[in-house]
C-alpha cells in the first residue's frame, strides 16, 4: 500500500511538472510588452491588434519557449534583439550610442529653456522702464505750440 502511494505520488508529479514550469500568460505578456511586433504595425507585440497577424503569435510562442526553459527577461529580450536587430526593442538599452537617445530630450529641453531666458532677458533689456520719459528735446515744440495759441482768436 505504501508503495502503492509513493508510485501514485511520483506519477502524480511527473503529469504536473509540464504544467509548472509552463510560461503563464501574465509573463508572456510582461515580456511582450518590452517588445514591438515585427509585422510593421510598430505596436507593441502584447497589444498588437492586427487581425490574423503573421508575426505576433510565432513571436509570443518563442518568448513561452524562451520562458519554459528558464530563461529571464533580462536573456529574452537580447536574444530577440540578435535575432530582429535592435528595432524589436520597445525601448533602447542604455548603453552605448544607444544612450544618447535617452540623453538628448534632457539636453534639448536644457538648451531651450536656455534659449528662451536669454532672448527674455534681452528683451526686457531692450524694453523701456515704465514711467520713463524718452530723452526727446520737445522745446522748439512747446514753442510753437505757444505761439500759435497766443494767436488764436475765437470765433463766436
Amino acid at each position: 500500500m505504501n508503495n502503492t502511494r509513493r508510485k501514485l505520488l511520483l506519477v502524480l508529479l511527473v503529469l504536473t511538472a509540464p504544467f509548472a514550469l509552463a510560461a503563464d500568460r501574465e509573463r508572456i505578456k510582461e515580456v511582450s510588452n518590452n517588445m514591438i511586433c515585427m509585422c510593421g504595425c510598430n505596436q507593441l507585440l502584447a497589444t498588437c491588434n492586427h487581425l490574423n497577424c503573421p508575426t505576433r503569435g510565432p513571436m509570443q510562442d518563442e518568448v513561452a519557449k524562451m520562458l519554459d526553459e528558464g530563461k529571464t527577461q533580462a536573456e529574452i529580450l537580447p536574444a530577440f534583439a540578435d535575432k530582429y536587430g535592435l528595432r524589436v526593442l520597445a525601448a533602447p538599452p542604455t548603453s552605448g550610442f544607444n544612450l544618447s537617445v535617452w540623453i538628448m530630450p534632457f539636453v534639448a529641453l536644457g538648451i531651450g529653456i536656455l534659449a528662451v531666458a536669454l532672448v527674455a532677458r534681452r528683451w526686457k533689456a531692450r524694453s523701456p522702464e515704465q514711467g520713463a520719459q524718452p530723452d526727446i528735446d520737445t522745446s522748439k515744440h512747446h514753442k510753437r505750440l505757444q505761439e500759435e495759441l497766443d494767436n488764436y482768436t475765437p470765433e463766436d
